[in-house]
């Protein structure tokens, strides 16, 4: 009967989709016996999914060995560079070892553990291999060898997050092995800016930690109710109740992706959204220039990992189904007013031009996929252009509106014209810097349109520069009615303003407090909605803007407490809402009641524009 119940709940392939596929409680209606083997399954497959991702994990190692070993052969003894780096090599090659007899092993449910512990060994060595360079290459009088060791240090943890943590014993033992000797390091030389360094290296810790953590809690939970219900299915066919069946597993499933997605979402987002911030405020105190080397380096971490999450996300939504799109009316320039907002500083940072040229017209789309689509266009562009610019531009093509991205980056040869769509294609990115995304965001330019049934096209010649195109229907402009125009008066700086800040996490309020104060504002913090009413009662005038995050805790959420708070002043003082997963409907509220939607993490700097943008209308 054992036997007959592996088969039953071993399933044939594991993938992210079919975790997702099916959860619930399912798991609470298995007997004892059935518990019993279920648990030893679950344990053998995240041990399978540990040893099928050791081949990108290599990879990854074989680089940052290298990448070390290039970096520090100068600036250290050669014998002691060389014995490292072979160490490390060998300690690779052995782990190849390590997944060659366990495929020829083919251990079952019984014997997983075993090799569980095998790998754990492995990471452990890893993790004191990378920890030691630290020890053996520091050099005080090197900041820039120390920022490259670190960035290595931290893009490992982040990748491991993702590669181990379905095993939590092995992601905690090379996480903790890996930077809890560098803390230690840092505290040994006990400078003020050694000192700062430990500080925020054990913050990135603990959020590397609470990921690994969420993750293995959503893959456990989500291969537990999948085996239960293919056990669960057998019982229910035997019963000859297949109506009853179907309705249950959809309803499973639904349920599953919904949890996943908030989970996700939210979870995965928060610690992040605060280390950001914290970033962003130690930047403004930071003068001494090996600190704000290290501060960037951490930024730029943060803000690769939102891009990573970001694009998973997106795509698994669309996959899922989870994307509907609502055709309206869509102005083109307004539309083309948020892009130039948003992306002519990013093209100032990078010495490039960019340009938009439209005309007034109205398009029939869904206005936010539409926008993600030129988005993902433009960014890609600006990624792979080098000098020159960018240049967005719309013209008639029958009887619909083709919006252009132009670029004068490295072009695109006819060979590989067809692959750019397909998910993780990266034709200039051969050494997988993950600051230069995951290599989804075309491939989600191309669902998102098919979505709408808008055609994608490009035209490119290498080294000259490519061109996207879209064609979308026109649309109508509706009647607006003639209404009084206020004058406007814009405050690039934030001295003398007040925000109130509306937040359950002591950590993001800190940061955001932290961050809006070396701007120059004046903060009212608050968690609910009752410290909210008794700090702007306090006060005794209406602060400037409120920036609320959207769930709070006993079920309050930002949007009520903000309409509170404006009826306590008889006005409409200016939100700005901050949530960890924009659905459509949260979207629309937040549109009705006239706020900006925030996607958590929230980079400083988009922060501070949209911050400028609401306070436009607010005298000082």
């Amino acid at each position: 009967m054992n036997e007959a119940l592996a088969q039953t709940v071993r399933p044939a392939e594991t993938t992210i989709e079919s975790l997702t596929r099916e959860r619930g409680d399912a798991a609470a209606r298995l007997e004892a016996a059935e518990q019993a083997l279920l648990d030893r399954e679950v344990v053998a497959t995240q041990i399978r999914m540990l040893y099928a991702n050791l081949g990108t994990a290599f990879g990854g190692q074989l680089l940052g060995t290298l990448l070390v070993a290039w970096t520090v052969y100068d600036a250290a003894s050669p014998w002691v560079v060389a014995l490292w780096f072979i160490a490390s090599i060998a300690n690779q090659l052995s782990r190849l070892f390590l997944l060659r007899r366990y495929r020829a092993t083919e251990p079952d449910a019984a014997s997983a553990p075993r090799w569980g512990i095998y790998w754990l060994i492995g990471a452990g060595i890893s993790g004191a291999l990378w920890s030691s360079t630290l020890w053996l290459f520091f050099s005080p009088d090197a900041p820039q060898q120390q920022v490259v060791l670190m960035s290595l240090l931290v893009s490992v943890c982040g990748v491991a997050a993702a590669l181990t943590s379905m095993h939590l014993p092995s992601y905690y033992t090379f996480l903790f092995a890996t930077l809890v000797p560098v803390i230690a390091r840092y505290v040994w030389e006990g400078g003020r800016h050694d000192l700062l360094v430990a500080f925020i290296l054990s913050v990135l810790m603990i959020a590397l930690w609470r990921v690994g953590k969420n993750f293995n809690a959503l893959i456990e939970r989500a291969l537990r109710s999948g085996y239960a219900n293919e056990v669960l299915s057998r019982r229910l066919e035997s019963q000859n109740v297949e109506l009853l069946r179907a309705k249950d597993r959809a309803d499973q499933a639904s349920r599953a992706k919904s949890q996943f997605f908030a989970a996700a979402s939210h979870d995965l987002r928060q610690p992040l959204h605060a280390m950001g911030l914290f970033a962003a405020a130690l930047s403004a105190k930071a003068h001494e220039p090996e600190v704000a080397n290290l501060v960037t380096s951490i930024s730029s971490s943060v803000e690769a990992l939102e891009g990573l999450f970001n694009e998973l996300l997106d795509i698994s939504k669309i996959d899922a189904g989870k994307v509907r799109p609502e055709v309206t009316d869509v102005s083109v320039g307004a539309l083309f007013d948020r892009l130039r907002m948003d992306f002519e500083p990013e093209a100032f940072d990078r010495g490039l031009a960019f340009r938009i040229r439209s005309r007034a017209a109205w398009v029939r789309s869904d206005p936010v996929l539409l926008e993600r689509i030129l988005r993902n266009l433009i960014s890609n562009a600006m990624r792979y252009t080098m000098s020159g610019g960018v240049l967005v531009s719309t013209r008639m093509r029958g009887g619909r509106l083709r919006f252009e991205v132009w670029d004068t980056g490295m072009g695109i040869a006819p060979d590989d014209q067809s692959r750019i769509f397909e998910e993780f294609v990266q034709l200039a990115n051969a050494e997988r810097d993950r600051r230069k995304g995951l290599g989804l965001g075309l491939s989600i330019v191309q669902r998102l349109a098919a979505l709408l049934s808008h055609p994608v096209g490009l035209s490119s010649r290498p080294g000259r520069g490519t061109v996207f195109r879209i064609d979308v229907p026109m649309g109508r402009a509706p009647v607006i009615r003639a209404s009084a125009v206020r004058t406007e008066h814009s405050h690039a700086d934030l001295g003398g303003r007040c925000i109130l800040v509306i937040d359950d996490e002591a950590s993001i309020v800190n940061g955001m407090a932290a961050l809006l104060g070396s701007w120059g504002a004046r903060t009212l913090i608050a968690s609910k909605r009752q410290e909210a009413m008794e700090r702007a009662s306090e006060h005794g005038s209406p602060p400037d803007l409120i920036i609320a995050d959207y769930q709070l805790r006993d079920g309050e959420v930002g949007p009520e407490v903000v309409a509170d708070v404006r009826r306590l002043f008889g006005r409409d003082i200016p939100a700005i809402l901050v949530t960890g997963s924009a659905t459509p409907e949260r979207l629309e509220e937040a549109k009705d009641m006239g706020h900006h939607l925030l996607l958590k993490p929230v980079m400083p700097a988009k922060l501070r524009t949209l911050i400028q943008f609401k306070l436009k209308e607010q005298p000082v």
